[in-house]
């Protein structure tokens, strides 16, 4: 809802949940909410980390499988061949890339306008004077959404940073921003108890409006208990006869009447061996009958010899007198 009401409301935000409250799927939601209430198809623009790009893929095609889906990666030729065509209407509805192609490939960016601009780990962009955040700050883009476990860190020139990218007209002045929020912040950072109080309710309230942050302490109360179903899994006849003759060895039970904990301890590690999969205790070969053994001939010497393919390799051609041979034949041609 409060995507949904950033939206209507024509305002760019952060949403900044703990990890592992769904950001990506909230994120899904409100491309599948514009598509199919607001007819808005795109196209999206999503910036993420190189190690999560496949995963927002997965997640795409898996929420919303009518989304036409262009992933943005491989080398320059591959992305050339990405590109072509993509100026038409409808060629995609979201494009995923990262941030180390996004900067390669900044000015066929640049050129296209796109209706939401969406940053995963939006810390990256927390320096304004990196070349990176200058270069996207200029994209072309009817909304941007933030997405960041981390909004407010060490520095407030870096939460500056996130808030003149989403409004660079609102949050114009780093400095003003600076002089205004520095002293209480630094109090806070420091460990100090010495800040003013007003001036940090002024920082949330300005915040609030722009910033949802919820924490997993806070959500867990809205959801369901959980269940937890314990399924146990009879061992098979090989493991079972395994499981019986370890334990029926002399050594084994030597070794539990001896309570050494390390021993005990290895005879517990041999018993899961058994029952997580019996090869594992006691490897066996693979027998397949897809798999045969190659077919080996005998055959006699005289037989190879006879299918030398070079006959008189092995015969002294000194015995012949070749070159008397060729005078004669000479003198009576």
């Amino acid at each position: 809802d409060w995507l949904v009401t950033m939206y209507e409301k024509k305002l760019n935000g952060i949403l900044a949940d703990e990890m592992g409250l769904g950001k990506t799927i909230q994120t899904i939601s409100l491309l599948a909410h514009l598509a199919c209430e607001k007819g808005s198809w795109g196209p999206h623009l999503i910036i993420v980390p190189t190690s999560v790009m496949l995963n927002w893929e997965m997640e795409l095609k898996r929420w919303c499988p009518s989304f036409k889906i262009l992933t943005y990666y491989g080398a320059q030729k591959e992305r050339r061949l990405k590109r072509q065509g993509w100026t038409k209407p409808n060629a995609f509805h979201v494009c995923i890339t990262s941030y180390k192609l996004v900067l390669q490939d900044h000015q066929a960016f640049r050129r296209k306008n796109w209706t939401y601009l969406i940053l995963d780990e939006a810390q990256n962009i927390k320096n304004f004077k990196s070349q990176r955040w200058q270069s996207l700050l200029n994209f072309n883009s009817h909304r941007r959404l933030l997405l960041t476990g981390t909004p407010l860190q060490n520095s407030l020139m870096e939460l500056w940073s996130l808030m003149h990218f989403l409004m660079p007209r609102v949050f114009q002045s780093h400095r003003e921003f600076k002089e205004w929020f520095s002293n209480p912040l630094t109090g806070m950072i420091e460990g100090s108890q010495e800040y003013n109080d007003s001036l940090v309710k002024r920082l949330h309230k300005v915040l609030r409006p722009f910033l949802l942050r919820r924490l997993k302490v806070d959500v867990e109360k809205q959801m369901p208990k959980k269940y937890e179903h314990v399924l146990k899994c009879r061992l098979s006849k090989r493991q079972r006869y395994l499981y019986d003759d370890f334990m029926g060895q002399a050594s084994t039970k030597a070794t539990l009447a001896s309570g050494h904990f390390m021993s005990v301890i290895n005879v517990l590690m041999q018993l899961r061996k058994v029952c997580n999969h019996p090869d594992l205790f006691e490897p066996r070969p693979v027998h397949s009958p897809l798999v045969t053994q190659g077919i080996c001939f005998v055959t006699a010497a005289i037989v190879l010899r006879a299918l030398d393919p070079e006959p008189f390799k092995h015969v002294d051609m000194g015995l012949f007198d070749l070159v008397a041979l060729e005078g004669r034949v000479s003198r009576y041609a």
